[in-house]
């Protein structure tokens, strides 16, 4: 069934910039939380419809108890709904941290000199696997920097050995991707490897915000990251992840550029992503990140 999109300040078209930070702020200045409407919304969604960015406002800026609970409530009831009492898990595997970027609050940046770079070789990667493949894990998500050397030949090289690796009654059967953006030649190749789902998370959705942190590489590119999955999309993959960095920014912001981000994606592809991930700060070498 064809989504209808809601219309807001930045029409969305394909491979276009999409976030008013205006706008966004507007919704969350300006709309008032009641317990009414937080029901109303709560029962919306329960309906499987989709919430636009006033509705999602009406949720976050709930500080109503009752309220409060009502949403917690609706979440675990509509997770049910949709998924019942389901957990999917995957495994983390860094195939390599060597990176050109200069983000501030990473570890992996091309700055810090205390941090010791290594890229798995096909071995390497293979035993790391039959570890995982012993511990019963059947999904990976394999990281990599943003690196020359992680291009996405060698992307697709990786995602194929560990499709390739069986040991005993072991195998993974989804390999999920968590990399640097790519250009659509590029999402194709990855593509082909037969991949899972290709995340790309855009840290913060404030674009002065994104400046602060994002100091050097091609990181920096606010809108080449933000347009990343409708490259993906148009490449072919029909299956991809967004998240945003808590801690960086305002919270609530955030979450608004995560729906924002939903309703593009299913304005111009009519899909939305199939991950909404929620990563946090964490300290490592090299780092100030202050209180």
């Amino acid at each position: 069934m064809k989504f209808t999109p809601e219309k807001y300040a930045i029409p969305d078209a394909p491979m276009q910039p999409f976030i008013d930070t205006g706008e966004i702020w507007d919704f969350l200045n300006k709309t008032i939380s009641t317990p009414v409407k937080v029901k109303e919304v709560v029962e919306k969604s329960l309906a499987k419809s989709r919430l636009n960015l006033e509705e999602v406002a009406i949720l976050i800026n709930a500080t109503d108890p009752g309220s409060v609970q009502l949403i917690k409530e609706g979440a675990k009831e509509l997770k049910k709904k949709i998924y019942g009492n389901r957990i999917v898990l995957f495994a983390p595997l860094y195939v390599g941290n060597k990176c050109s970027n200069n983000c501030a609050y990473c570890g992996f940046k091309a700055s810090n000199r205390d941090a010791v770079r290594k890229t798995l070789s096909d071995k390497e990667l293979v035993k790391e696997i039959e570890v995982l493949e012993d511990n019963g894990q059947k999904r990976l998500i394999l990281v990599y920097g943003e690196h020359a050397q992680y291009s996405p030949e060698f992307i697709a090289q990786t995602v194929k050995i560990a499709y390739s690796v069986k040991k005993g009654n072991g195998e993974i059967r989804r390999v999920n991707i968590n990399a640097a953006p790519l250009d659509i030649e590029g999402f194709r190749t990855v593509k082909e490897a037969g991949i899972g789902t290709y995340q790309v998370f855009q840290e913060t959705y404030h674009r002065e915000a994104y400046k602060t942190y994002h100091l050097r590489g091609k990181k920096a590119d606010f809108d080449y990251r933000l347009t990343s999955l409708d490259r993906a999309l148009e490449a072919g993959l029909d299956d991809v992840g967004i998240g945003a960095l808590f801690g960086l920014y305002d919270w609530k912001f955030e979450v608004m550029g995560l729906v924002r981000h939903t309703n593009h994606l299913e304005a111009c592809y009519n899909v939305g992503p199939h991950t909404i991930s929620f990563p946090r700060i964490k300290d490592a070498s090299m780092l100030d990140l202050g209180d």
